[in-house]
């Protein structure tokens, strides 16, 4: 299953290329970046034992150097779910789990302001890896009623935290995607995968986040 998660998300990266591959006019760039983006995140290693797999979203602004080099600072943010068997040695009702990341990445774009933009892209920064306890509970709120228009108590499913486990450590990041310019504008979708390694504890955390998105 795990194998098939990372074949599918390079396969993803690679049709979607090929699909849309082409080149135009080059536009001016700015020298600057931003980019927003989401995406599914696969665990492997001695992690994906312990949590399941989850999705990612990201944020990030940067320079650009050249019209083929540029670095970007991100922050990403990763949710997954919890194996069954950590909840029950916790002895918890119910558990969740993040990792979220602080990063400056370097990125070598070989095709420039082309329309079809290949690139490769690493990174190093500060990883933190979450455990949350959880129960379900109850929140007492206040509900309109636009029937009547009266206001009547209601209460509506919550959770509350049990206790946490974090691990916090370096880490760093590789992979590839590809730039695809909307147009005649500077802005573009993107497609990326990498994986990243972070020394998280006796337990590394090891994903490869597929992420899709826009950067203008």
């Amino acid at each position: 299953m795990k194998i098939r998660n990372l074949q599918f998300a390079v396969t993803a990266l690679l049709v979607l290329g090929f699909c849309a591959f082409g080149y135009g006019q080059e536009p001016r760039e700015h020298w600057y970046t931003f980019n927003v983006g989401a995406g599914y995140s696969p665990l492997v290693g001695q992690v994906s034992d312990r949590l399941n797999n989850g999705w990612n979203v990201r944020a990030g602004a940067g320079f650009r150097l050249t019209s083929h080099f540029e670095v970007t600072g991100e922050y990403m943010y990763n949710g997954f779910g919890v194996k069954p068997i950590v909840v029950a040695e916790a002895g918890v009702p119910s558990a969740n789990s993040h990792v979220w990341l602080v990063s400056a990445d370097p990125k070598i774009r070989f095709g420039g302001a082309r329309r079809f933009d290949p690139y490769i892209v690493g990174g190093v920064g500060y990883y933190r890896r979450t455990l949350n306890f959880t129960a379900p509970t109850t929140v007492p709120v206040t509900l309109f009623d636009p029937f009547f228009g009266v206001l009547v108590p209601g209460l509506l499913p919550a959770e509350i935290q049990l206790g946490h486990i974090s691990r916090s450590g370096i880490g760093g990041s590789g992979g590839l995607g590809f730039h695809i310019r909307l147009g005649d504008s500077t802005a573009k979708i993107f497609a990326e995968a990498r994986y990243h390694y972070a020394a998280t504890g006796t337990i590394p955390t090891r994903m490869i986040p597929a992420t899709f998105g826009f950067e203008w």
